[in-house]
């Protein structure tokens, strides 16, 4: 299988050290190609040999980050670029969205999204460029199988901690991913926003209860994740238009 080159742009040596030495690269058939600590040094890289993806950092000196995607949108099209950056602002994603970036990762880097971000565009360009691949590759490179395995893991979390006060962070956490990167894969696979998806079990739990129990309503309440049963019962009045007790007496 023809490798991938990627190369590093990162002023922070630590940083480009750790990137550069992960053994997940290999596993995903991917060389590293160099590391530029600017976006001179990136372009000496780029125009010597073929790079197939670049993860550059935003903020360094003498020509940083968005000046290097805007030459790469320009130039080389064919080059996939992933961004990481110290700074979580509206302006300098919407630059990289312009620019064609194909990820944007925050630092503290949480490798688990870098990887399903570089996944995705290996997987794309499978698809893209017709190129055949093993079961076993597949399974490595196609983002679809990594996502599905997660929301997975979580829909079984979910049933087998109902009865506890779940949140999006806690189930996350399982998952060894930032919140809002699990929010959107979750989203992403399942058609549905977490909160409404976990509503969606506890009441279909709650009305199984009232059916096929004898259980008080604050009981129910509790085996469905609830502390308080009058908050229990407004959620369960918005989602099915009547009380848990008129729900009760009409089954």
């Amino acid at each position: 299988m023809t490798k991938t080159r990627l190369l590093i742009v990162e002023d922070e040596w630590i940083i480009a050290d750790s990137l550069s030495s992960m053994e997940e690269w290999e596993e995903r058939c991917i060389e590293v190609a160099g590391i530029a600590h600017n976006g001179y040094e990136a372009i000496r890289y780029l125009e010597a040999e073929p790079i197939e993806l670049v993860i550059s950092d935003i903020r360094m000196p003498d020509m940083d980050g968005l000046q290097l995607l805007q030459f790469i949108y320009e130039e080389m099209p064919n080059t996939q670029v992933i961004m990481i950056s110290g700074y979580e602002e509206f302006d300098y994603a919407r630059i990289a969205l312009k620019y064609g970036a194909k990820g944007y990762i925050l630092k503290p880097i949480d490798t688990d999204e870098l990887l399903a971000t570089v996944d995705r565009l290996l997987g794309q360009r499978n698809l893209e460029t017709g190129a055949e691949a093993n079961a076993e590759t597949i399974q490595t490179v196609v983002p679809q199988t990594y996502h599905k395995e997660i929301v997975h893991k979580a829909i079984q979390y979910i049933q087998d901690y109902l009865h506890t006060p779940l949140s999006l962070s806690e189930v996350a956490k399982t998952a060894h991913l930032t919140a809002h990167y699990f929010g959107q894969i979750f989203k992403s696979e399942s058609g549905q926003l977490f909160n409404s998806y976990l509503t969606q079990v506890r009441m279909e739990k709650a009305c199984e209860l009232l059916k096929h129990s004898g259980l008080k309503i604050y009981e129910i309440c509790e085996k469905v994740g609830y502390v308080d049963p009058k908050y229990f019962s407004k959620v369960f009045q918005k989602q099915f238009g009547m009380t848990p007790n008129e729900y009760r007496q009409k089954m």
